[in-house]
This record gives C-alpha cells, structure tokens and sequence, in this order.
C-alpha cells in the first residue's frame, strides 16, 4: 500500500491525499491552494499525479480549500466518482461556482496590469529592436463550466454509511462537527489478503459550537491522516468568546459611529456569528445594533444551511426550528442581507454604529476589501478577525501588526482596530486533538500530520509521542510514503 501528500503538507491549504493499494487508486479530498499568487497559482496546475489514474474521490467537506481542484482534476481526465455528504454536495456547489467566479476576475486582472505594464514600456522603448512581444493572457485555473462538469461526478452519502469506492477500498462518513455536511473518514482497504483500517480526520470540529453537533469520535484505525491546524494552542471557552463579542459592541457603542467589520467565512462562520449575536441581543447582553451581511455567497448559504437544520446540535434546532424558506433572519432576528452592489457601497456612507458582516474570511477577496479599504484609515473603525488567517494573506498581515497594506491597487493605513478572537474556530484546538487521537494510539501503525504549519505540527507531534504513538511523520510535498502489512 502507498500513500502520497499532495496539499497540506508542511502547510494548510491544498488538502490532497492519494492511496494506492491492489491496483486501484483514491483521493482524501482536492483542494486549492491559497496565498501568494504567483507561487499558488503553479502548485494549483500541477497535481504531481496523473489524473487519470485517479479512480475516485472522498470528499471530507465543502471548504475550497479541500475542494478547490475538483474542477481541475475532472478536466483533466478524471471520470470518477467524488463522494460527499449530500450537504457536502450542494455547499461545494455554491463555493465552487463562486471559487470560479474569483479566479475570472483575478485572470482578468493581471491580464490588464501585464497588459498596461507591456504598453508602458512598448512606449518608452520606442527602437523596435528594444519591444518585448506581447505578453500571454492569464486563463482562469478553471471556469464555469469546469464546475458544471465536477457536480456531475458527486455521489451523495449519508453518516454511517458504508461505499464502495473501488473494488478494494470502501468508506463511509462520520460527523465532523466542523461545518455543514463535515466528515472525518472511516476506511477499509484491502490489498493481498490484508485490510488496513484508516483514519482521516480531514478538519475536526470540536464540542459547543453555536450551531452544530460535536464531532463523532475517532475510531481505531492502522493509519491516521490527521489535521493539526491549533496544535499548539488552546481556544477560549464559548463564555469568553461571547464575552469578547460583546465587549465589542460596546467599544462601538461608546465610540457612537463607526462600524464593527467581521471579516467572516461564507460558510459556518457567518451563521455562528449571526446566531451568537442574536442570543446576545435576545438575552439584553448589549443594546441591539443593526447587523448586515454583505456577500451574496453568504446570504445563498446561510439559506442552505438553513435547509439543512436538521443537522444542527438539539439547542440551536429547539431554539430555531426547521428551515423553512425565508426563515434565515431567524439566526439573528433584524439582520438585513445586502444584495446589490449599490446597497454595499451604501455602508461606506453611514456613520451610525453598526456590525458589518463579509466575505471572504481571510480579506483575500469579496465584498470586505471595499469596507476594508474605507475602514481601515479610520479610528472609529474595529476589524475583528474571527477566522484563521493562514499565511501569506491580507488576513495574516493585519493581525499580525502591519502599519499599513496594499489593498485594491492602493497603499492603504491601518488605523483601525485589529482584534483576533479565536473562540469561534471551528477547529480542534490542541487539548481537542489529543482527546480525539490519544485512544488510537495502541493501534495505530503510523499517524500523518498534515494540514498545519510547523509550529502546530511539530508542537503536537512531540505531545502525540508521549501518549504512545509509535511511528509520527510529517509528510513534505508530494513525498509517497510505502506501508507493509
């Protein structure tokens, strides 16, 4: 048996894993690398595989940065199944068809500044002997239609049931509790008489999250594929995040203008910020203060998620009922969602206090640039960062201190507030992690750490060896690992 790490090693993004056992071959999600542009953008191209020989696909969850390729991979050549939950299935719809929307834009954006960069200098080179040749256009990683043609191979599953993958290689899903639709994933492979058993917890959720149940345990298992993203910290308690939040809204109630920017996930983080703010403001924590929700794609999920509330944990279903159509302001009675462009840049001119909810979580695209843009010169102006910021992103650069960044084509100041609250993470913290894979050490043969940076690796890792796990690697990039019974 052999197993290969193709994203999320020695890194975050581009969860990819591939098993090869008894002449069949499957991948542990395909997701899209983010970050720099230029660096990402070759990683995003290149698979370090043949696509074709890819049988089928188990997919963990929806978040592009696990399914972000698909679309790449089918048009590539593969003619597989892709597995998920059915909820899976349709929120990898709406992130994919966005994802591919903002590759578009991103293409047609560099076309233009090559473009512009190549006439400036065609003009001050005026010796024809001096002309570079015209620049090649920047296509899209993938388009559309790409999309269109991913969902056809999507397979649906329900928790608990077991599936076929190839002839050798069954799974089934257990709940993740990390976002909608979420799975860790259970194996069983088969190869020359000899069933190994795998675990991938692809990412772990944890307990109490505002909306959803607390991930399944893990299962017992001969392999161990395990994300380590807060394997070197402790997330606050949900009593001091919502003390944190509150304390927020106050700092704009005393400053009497401004806006409180939520940089959020379109999906699950937004819904947990709403439904925490509504609890907040039913319960007279804080005096009611206008919410609005400024990106499309979290206004189109949050009424998914809502559709799907019977996945929720038993309080928020008590308190929210089921998901009938419309009832998504139920998450957070008065929100307003914004959505045209004209109501968006309408926020831009108020000066009353007011929470501000956006895309994308790391203020990489969508909608929070604009509001950053004018937010961040401002005082009056508090960005709360409830989301990890991974490397290399505007996200990271702000939480971690920068004066000032460049932001839509311009140098912009912060002078702002930066506040970071973690407490929302729907991450396994450290403690989270060691409960969840401590019993699985006396089975296990190997555990992978993938998905984290080093720090968060190497941190868990020297904790996971004192709870008796024989053999921990780190995998690098593209690095194939050979497994004997």
């Amino acid at each position: 048996m052999e197993l290969s790490f193709h994203g999320a090693a020695h890194g975050v993004t581009g969860s990819c894993h591939r098993i090869r056992a008894g002449g069949s071959t499957v991948l542990l999600d395909c997701g899209l690398f983010q970050g720099r542009r230029n660096e990402v953008r070759e990683w995003n191209q290149q698979f370090g595989f043949e696509e074709t020989r890819i049988d089928a696909v188990v997919q963990s969850h929806a978040h592009v940065d696990h399914s972000g390729r698909l679309p790449v991979l089918v048009r590539n050549g593969f003619a597989g199944s892709v597995h998920a939950t059915q909820a899976t299935r349709d929120l990898c719809e709406l992130l994919l068809m966005d994802c591919a929307h903002i590759l578009d834009k991103d293409a047609s954006y560099l076309n233009k500044h090559r473009l512009k960069d190549w006439d400036k200098e065609r003009r001050k080179h005026r010796d024809r002997k001096k002309r570079s040749p015209k620049p090649e256009l920047i296509e899209p990683l993938y388009q559309k239609a790409d999309v269109e043609e991913a969902l056809k191979r999507f397979v649906g599953h329900r928790y608990g049931e077991w599936f076929q993958a190839t002839a050798n290689m069954r799974f089934r899903f257990h709940d993740a509790g990390h976002i909608l639709g979420s799975a860790w994933v259970e194996g069983e492979i088969e190869e020359d008489g000899h069933v190994w058993r795998l675990v991938f917890t692809g990412d772990y959720g944890r307990s109490g999250l505002p909306l959803l149940r607390a991930p399944e345990p893990l299962l017992p298992a001969d392999i161990v594929i395990s994300e380590s993203t807060y394997g070197d910290r402790q997330h606050p308690d949900f009593d001091g995040m919502r003390g944190e939040l509150c304390a927020a809204i106050e700092r704009l109630l005393e400053r009497g203008c401004g806006k409180l920017l939520i940089p959020a996930f379109a999906v699950g983080r937004t819904q947990d910020v709403l439904y925490t703010l509504g609890r907040i403001f039913h319960e007279g924590i804080v005096p009611r203060v206008p919410v609005y929700v400024d990106s499309p794609l979290a206004t189109a999920a949050t009424r998914l998620v809502r559709r799907y509330s019977h996945l929720f944990n038993e309080q928020a279903l008590r308190e929210l009922g089921g998901g009938e159509r419309g009832d998504e302001v139920r998450l957070c009675p008065g929100v307003q969602f914004l959505e045209s462009p004209e109501e968006s840049k309408s926020m831009n001119l108020r000066e009353d206090p007011l929470i501000l909810l956006s895309a994308s979580g790391m203020m990489e695209q969508g909608r929070i640039l604009h509001h950053l843009k004018h937010g961040l010169p401002r005082e009056d102006c508090e960005v709360l960062a409830v989301g990890f910021q991974a490397q290399h992103t505007l996200g990271r650069r702000l939480v971690d201190g920068a004066r000032e960044v460049r932001l839509l084509g311009t140098t912009v100041p912060v002078r702002a507030r930066i506040t970071t609250m973690h407490g929302f993470s729907a991450h396994a913290d450290r403690d989270d992690l060691l409960d969840a894979l401590s019993p699985l050490a006396k089975q296990a043969a190997v555990l992978f750490l993938v998905h984290g940076e080093d720090d968060a690796r190497e941190a868990l890792r020297g904790t996971l060896k004192n709870r008796g796990y024989r053999r921990i690697e780190e995998p690098a990039p593209h690095q194939v690992f050979s497994l004997n019974p």
